[in-house]
């Protein structure tokens, strides 16, 4: 009896061997759950627009606390806006990227990544923005309204002309710009402690001096710009009003400010 043919079974087992090592990149990616290709980690989504939606608040936070004014509406919807593009975008590529690796408990398709970046970074981070725009121009005082000024009114004095320049309404404040002239040859200071804006009723607001913006100091001959926050609006019926400055005994008056309703 012939004997097998030891080439026959080495043959045999080299054509195993290398079906193995063929396989083996296919068997992995099957064990992985195919290229998984559509699939998208939905955490390192939201993470990406979370972040910039976070970044984009604590700008807008602090340079509306060092601010003047409230600053632009466009200034609070940049953020989210780049945000919810950021997300779409790095969901678009994880699902177009393939991956050798078992998926994980948050991957999911790319429509519910899409549908999540809407909801989640779109929907949410908006409503966070407004809501922080809110809180902050509350505690500062800077919110955005209406001008309810007429035209500008000046009051000359032989030491300072006051000009009003703005009356604004916001949701909780009326806010007044003024602009003071020293016409003297010295540097003087008018504080505001003491000063109210009062309509023909006899309804007076009281300057916040937390949140108003005033010059500290006024150089000879020269001018600056100031901002008088007050909590609060005189009645809706009012149309006229008195803006006045009170430093001890002095008194100086800005009569005729005209107001629309």
């Amino acid at each position: 009896m012939d004997r097998p043919s030891g080439g026959g079974a080495g043959r045999a087992a080299v054509g195993a061997s290398g079906g193995r090592a063929a396989a083996g990149p296919s068997a992995e990616r099957a064990a992985a759950g195919g290229d998984a290709v559509g699939l998208v980690r939905l955490g390192r989504v939201l993470v990406a627009g979370g972040g910039v939606v976070g970044v984009g608040l604590v700008v807008n936070l602090v340079a509306t606390f060092f601010s003047d004014g409230p600053g632009g509406v466009l200034r609070w919807l940049v953020p989210p806006g780049i945000a919810l593009v950021v997300g779409m975008v790095v969901a678009l590529l994880d699902a177009a990227a393939p991956k050798y690796r078992r998926p994980g408990r948050f991957d999911v398709s790319v429509v519910i990544a899409i549908a999540a970046v809407l909801g989640g970074i779109g929907v949410g981070g908006f409503a966070l923005t407004a809501g922080t725009e809110y809180v902050a121009g509350y505690l500062t005082g800077n919110e955005s309204g209406a001008d309810r000024l007429v035209k500008p009114v000046a009051k000359p004095g032989s030491a300072a002309t006051i000009t009003v320049e703005n009356v604004t309404y916001t949701s909780h404040f009326t806010r007044i710009e003024v602009l003071v002239a020293n016409n003297s040859k010295q540097a003087f200071t008018i504080p505001i402690d003491g000063t109210t804006f009062t309509a023909a009723d006899g309804t007076a607001l009281r300057a916040d001096t937390g949140k108003s913006s005033w010059p500290n100091r006024i150089p000879a001959g020269g001018s600056k710009h100031g901002t008088i926050t007050f909590k609060g609006h005189l009645p809706d019926s009012a149309d006229q009003a008195v803006l006045t400055f009170k430093s001890g005994n002095t008194t100086f008056t800005v009569s005729g400010i005209l107001l629309t309703r």
